[in-house]
């Protein structure tokens, strides 16, 4: 049964001898096993209609294609295909075998124009000339293979000489000329006869020549004077520009698609000078059909001046289309670059180990995951754990008793910053011919991101068990008292005195359970989204008071000084739920209270800046470790406690803080000089302006009485996005919701945005490419565009500008300053009906 293979598909006749070929029988191995280098290679040969050849591996295996079998003869084709390169052009071999082994190792290309090679085809020896390039087939290992493009140019050759004798001739025949008019006089019928000879002798020439140029491969024309008037064009020619009719047309007139190409500049500057003009692998647009679309081509030509009587009368035009070996050549580049890329991306580095030297070679990308590029593999031992060298040594010398695989994760210290970098580590033993084991090519991925991250979930259950250890106590703690206090009662029913204090006792037990179940269910609607404000005009002064009034038993009971320093009653506003904001400052004054020993400070101050309210409670308590800072906001997180677990509680109360101040479109932070240098709590939130005289609420400057924005939110983050709107609907605006900029061109025209926030890493279209289209959309123009970026250097911010944003935020966006920009912006008038606040519309 014969065996087919994508690579080899197609291909015509010698795409149909590789398929039929037993290739197991040749160094190369059966085709599945061949390396993907070589089966691209021989996919683009056989793809190819242009001639092109190609000596593989160390023994030069030769492969082509169609186009290439119809410059040999019988006596190479077929048995050249498979065979070893020496063997079959081994007459020739001093003339290529030194071009092959310099693109082998390592040199770089060839280009041989108008060479004589000559070879035995059809029983003969021909003298042939090629045009012909070597290029190596290489990738990160080295050279492979070299790749032939070539054309059997001696037709051109052959029509060149016949030129030069041509132009011997006419000289000749113009001396005589000449001479004959000397002796005019008595010569007339002579003279008459051999000017008629020379015409004929010349258009006999003439045709001559056009008829080896029309049979040439590549194309060809001539041009005369300075407007460059075709006289003649082949049919190559033609060919390449979709079989226009050029004869007697100037070059602009008949070419009108390259004008502004710069060929017609060369044109003049060759005419005008009378030097020659060569180029090669020049890209070109060209419409094959009138109206068409254009499509690219890559030429080698030459302008060659046409010199008569001392002066230039015209230009010979001669070339080949070379797009194929261009575009074979951007395909493997092309190819590299996106290897390159994912390996990238990928955090990957591919490597070889060379057994019998310990010399290693790594992927360019080396130093950037690595920190270095070794070159011998005893130094990279320096730079894994000794834990893990032992381990993977163990698992190599399996390998390589039985040439196998193994794989492995290490660690390794980067040796340029120090830093730990885990590497999962995939690795296969090579044989040499003899099936010992000659090295091993492996793969290392950077894997440390995945480490962390089971690092991270290893710690978020580890806090996660304390923390419900830690609330199966306090939950129990109050049992104790409870009980005690009904056997009390159950003893003596009648004592009075006892009755009154088992009350207090389950009362006072009952209310700590509640307040315990109280943060537990506040934390859960918070964090399901089922918390729906209350929003209303409230007074800053008002909110400090009710929340000193709940805590004052604590501090009072602890021996605090409490300090107040707030503004006026009614001089300072916000906008939201007054119950939790309440809420937000009664947990940081408990939580001061409870860590900061008997008879301490706790100082709540007020102040307000332009748009922003800032509230600071600050203690001179026990501090906040420098490890816990970064995540004294978290759930399950809690400063440690003493042995008796005096203070209580079960860490909630900071983590719902911070999720009722986001719901307001603020943010809190804590600071602390260090464990017994006292923290500092601070909230900040959008300050709302109120009338002078009557205390009731207005809006600030710019604003739009009693409308909210139509904002248009444009993210591929959903998190980030979703996050985002539930800030901008609980400051009353109507938020609709894009991830894709695609979209949020199409849904444009419908919602007719007042603002839009867009992010600049967008995904098929950036922000700024998005932020021009809705500047030129008629229904988004007179919108204000606000970045919203993880891009933060001044080059971004001046591109962004550039696009037509009128505002820029850095992520994260300080949303007391977002929220003050959106007060200031006045809605696009539109007549139409708008949708009710606080609607989520999603895209």
């Amino acid at each position: 049964m014969r065996l087919t293979f994508d690579f080899l598909s197609n291909g015509g006749e010698l795409g149909a001898l590789m398929r039929a070929r037993d290739w197991s029988t040749t160094p190369l191995g059966p085709p599945e096993h061949w390396p993907t280098l070589l089966k691209s290679t021989i996919r683009l040969i056989l793809s190819s209609s242009h001639p092109m050849f190609l000596w593989w591996g160390k023994d030069l295996i030769q492969f082509y294609n169609d186009a290439y079998r119809l410059t040999m003869g019988p006596e190479r084709h077929p048995s050249a295909l498979g065979g070893r390169g020496r063997e079959c052009w081994d007459e020739i071999w001093p003339i290529i075998g030194p071009q092959i082994a310099l693109v082998m190792s390592g040199g770089g290309s060839t280009w041989n124009e108008d060479q004589l090679v000559p070879v035995t085809r059809h029983g003969k020896r021909e003298d042939v000339w090629w045009t012909y390039g070597y290029s190596p087939i290489e990738d990160h290992e080295g050279v492979h293979g070299v790749l032939v493009v070539c054309n059997d140019v001696t037709a051109r050759h052959n029509a060149n000489a016949a030129l030069e004798r041509m132009n011997l001739a006419l000289t000749e025949q113009i001396t005589q000329r000449e001479h004959a008019q000397r002796h005019e006089a008595i010569q007339t019928t002579q003279r008459l006869r051999a000017e008629q000879a020379l015409r004929e002798q010349r258009e006999a020439e003439t045709m001559r020549l056009r008829s080896l140029f029309e049979q040439a491969h590549g194309f060809m024309c001539i041009l005369r004077g300075p407007q460059h008037v075709f006289e003649f064009a082949n049919s190559a020619y033609l060919r390449l520009v979709g079989e226009r009719t050029l004869i007697g047309k100037t070059v602009r007139e008949a070419l009108p698609d390259v004008v502004g190409q710069g060929f017609f500049e060369l044109l003049d500057g060759v005419y005008a000078s009378g030097k020659p003009y060569k180029a090669g692998d020049l890209r070109i647009e060209l419409q094959q059909a009138p109206g068409g679309a254009p499509t690219q081509a890559y030429i080698d030509f030459v302008y060659q001046p046409i010199v008569e009587n001392g002066a230039v009368g015209g230009i010979f035009v001669q070339g080949f289309d070379v797009t194929d070996r261009s575009m074979a050549r951007q395909a493997l580049q092309h190819s590299e670059l996106r290897l390159k890329e994912g390996m990238k991306a990928a955090r990957m580095a591919v490597w070889d180990w060379d057994l019998h030297s310990n010399d290693v070679v790594f992927s360019d990308n080396a130093p950037e995951l690595f920190g270095a590029s070794w070159t011998n593999m005893r130094h990279v031992w320096h730079c894994i754990d000794p834990d893990d060298l032992k381990r993977v040594e163990l698992a190599r010398r399996e390998a390589l008793q039985s040439n196998g695989s193994y794989s492995e994760v290490v660690r390794l210290r980067r040796p340029d910053n120090g830093q730990l970098v885990w590497l999962q580590v995939y690795a296969t033993v090579v044989p040499d011919e003899a099936g010992h084991a000659a090295c091993i090519r492996g793969v290392s991925i950077d894997v440390s991101a995945r480490k962390r991250a089971e690092e991270s979930l290893r710690e978020a259950a580890r806090h996660k068990d304390e923390f419900l250890a830690m609330l199966s106590h306090e939950l129990r703690n109050p049992l104790a008292p409870i009980r005690s206090a009904a056997h009390l009662l159950a003893m003596a029913p009648d004592d009075t005195a006892r009755v009154k204090m088992s009350s207090v006792i389950i009362e006072r037990q009952v209310n700590h359970m509640t307040s315990l179940i109280n943060d537990l269910l506040d934390v859960s609607r918070v964090n399901t989204g089922l918390v729906v404000l209350d929003k209303q005009v409230i007074d800053v002064h008002q909110v400090v008071l009710e929340s000193v009034e709940q805590t004052q038993p604590l501090i009072s009971e602890r021996g605090h000084e409490l300090v107040l320093d707030l503004p006026a009653e009614g001089e300072v506003a916000l906008l939201g739920d007054r119950k939790r904001l309440v809420q937000v400052l009664t947990n940081l004054l408990h939580n001061a209270a409870k860590y900061t020993p008997g008879g301490g400070r706790i100082a709540v101050e007020v102040s307000h800046h332009g748009d922003t309210v800032e509230l600071h409670v600050r203690d001179n308590g026990i501090g906040v470790e420098a490890m816990l800072m970064p995540h004294i906001f978290e759930l399950f997180r809690q400063e440690k406690r003493s042995s008796d677990r005096s203070q209580g509680g079960l860490g909630l109360g900071l983590a719902l803080v911070r999720s009722l101040v986001l719901l307001h479109g603020g943010h809190v932070t804590a600071a602390s000089p260090g464990p017994g240098e006292g923290a500092t709590f601070s909230v900040y939130l959008q300050k709302h302006a109120l009338a002078g005289d009557g205390g009731e609420a207005t809006r600030g400057p710019g604003s739009h009485a009693g409308e909210g924005l139509r904002l248009m939110l444009v993210d591929d983050n959903k998190d980030a996005a979703n996050a985002m709107a539930m800030v901008l609907e609980s400051a009353g605006h109507v938020v609709r919701v894009e991830h894709d900029p695609h979209h949020a061109l199409d849904t444009v025209a419908s919602f007719a945005p007042d603002a839009c926030l867009l992010d600049i890493g967008l995904p098929g279209m950036d922000g700024n490419e998005l932020a021009r289209r809705l500047r030129a959309s008629a229904h988004a123009r007179a919108a204000t565009l606000i970045a919203v970026t993880g891009y933060g250097n001044k080059y971004d911010k001046a591109s962004a500008v550039r696009a037509g944003f009128d505002h820029y935020f850095v992520k994260p966006a300080n949303t007391a300053e977002l929220i003050g920009v959106l007060a200031r912006i006045k809605p696009v008038r539109r007549a139409r009906q708008e949708a009710p606040l606080a609607e989520r519309i999603e895209g």
